[in-house]
């Protein structure tokens, strides 16, 4: 038996639990039509979004997974397909199996992925990326020595890195402050997308077909906030493109603002993450990463103050991002928002309205400027508010 009727027969056992069992048959049945597939997938989808995400049970993923890479194969395979449409929308059903179906049948979807590409032959050239020729303006290093309290240092051994940034403690051994950050100077400069992802024609050639989930709006705490799925090509043409001119974006309020923020953009793409290394300070704890998320959006993208439960080292690939934390004891101060979003802060730090949040006036805190190579190590816990000063890609490594 192969490795996917082993993980189709597990997926059957898993399955009858949950009323999936019919749903699997049909995505095991090599003699399904391509309409029964269709169905399989869509009866997985709305499992899948039925209540909370965090619920769902995890069989559904597999099924959604197994079901989209058996129709996308059947799509392609089936008539004529003129103007690349059909292996277009099996590109896009793959990437949303991608997403959705976690590590079920993850070699099965990247190998289907591989196979519509390379169906779809050779593409058009990628056009000439105007911010990539323009990101230099906003990443002038004038001023760097003294525009931040954050510690900067260089080839800090794993040693210090531990004893005095990742198990910090105050002077009586007994702060409930785990750790303190740290911006690692030039710690991933030498990574191929340091270079290779400023050019954004590069971007468009490797993943500008592939569908991710793009955020709208100021922040994800405003009402107008919203998500929406589109190509690669096509979020950098609407909102990585042209005009960065703050005056204008606070005039819509933040409605222009594509965020490809805090997706696991690197197992979905992983001919990306091939240009990126992970970081040895990563090893330490438990030695296993959470995630690594990618941000990737214009001047001016923002992420309101909040923590992260895990250690986090955010590494600036291209374009500076300013970032201000502050300590967890400086949490009471913060107004935490209430459950679900207890993590994030009802405090616009940079601009606090104090009548309505007074504990904020006497808050301490520190400020970082991250620069291309740069890296931040955020501890768990800390408050921390970011925003992009140009056109901007971080990867952030999450660990234990």
């Amino acid at each position: 038996m192969d490795a996917r009727a082993k993980a189709l027969a597990a997926l059957e056992r898993a399955a009858r639990g949950a009323g999936a069992s019919t749903a699997v048959r049909v995505a095991a049945n090599a003699d399904a039509s391509e309409a029964a597939l269709a169905s399989a997938r869509a009866l997985a989808h709305d499992a899948l979004h039925r209540g909370s995400w965090a619920d769902a049970d995890e069989c559904w993923r597999g099924v959604y997974a197994a079901a989209t890479v058996a129709w996308a194969r059947r799509a392609v395979a089936n008539g004529r397909d003129e103007g690349g449409e059909r292996a277009r929308d099996a590109l896009r059903a793959l990437d949303l199996a991608a997403m959705l179906g976690g590590a079920w049948f993850r070699d099965d979807v990247r190998d289907a992925i591989a196979d519509v590409r390379a169906m779809r032959g050779k593409r058009e050239r990628p056009r000439a990326r105007r911010w990539s020729a323009s990101i230099d303006e906003g990443e002038s290093t004038a001023g760097r020595d003294g525009d931040e309290t954050a510690t900067r240092r260089a080839d800090v051994s794993m040693e210090a890195f531990y004893r005095d940034f990742m198990a910090k403690r105050g002077e009586d051994g007994e702060s409930s402050d785990c750790g303190t950050p740290i911006v690692l100077d030039a710690l991933v400069k030498h990574w191929p997308a340091v270079t290779k992802w400023r050019d954004g024609a590069y971007l468009d050639e490797i993943v500008g077909d592939r569908t991710v989930p793009v955020e709208l709006g100021k922040t994800y705490v405003d009402d107008a906030w919203s998500q929406k799925l589109m190509t690669m090509r096509e979020f950098m043409d609407a909102y990585v493109d042209g005009d960065d001119d703050e005056s204008t974006r606070r005039a819509s309020g933040g409605a222009d603002v594509g965020y490809l923020a805090q997706h696991e953009l690197f197992e979905q793409c992983p001919e990306l993450k091939r240009d990126i290394e992970e970081p040895l300070y990563c090893a330490l704890g438990t030695g296993t990463v959470c995630a690594v998320n990618a941000w990737f959006g214009p001047a001016h993208t923002e992420s309101p103050a909040h923590t992260d439960p895990h250690h986090n080292l955010l590494c600036q690939v291209i374009g500076v991002k300013r970032v201000r934390l502050f300590a967890p004891s400086e949490t009471p101060k913060m107004y935490p928002r209430d459950a679900p979003m207890s993590n994030t802060s009802r405090v616009d730090v940079m601009h606090p309205n104090l009548d309505e949040f007074p504990l904020f006036v006497d808050v301490e805190f520190i400020d970082a400027t991250l620069y291309p190579g740069d890296a931040l190590y955020i501890p768990p816990g800390w408050w921390h508010r970011v925003k992009a000063a140009t056109v901007s890609f971080s990867v952030s490594y999450w660990w234990d």
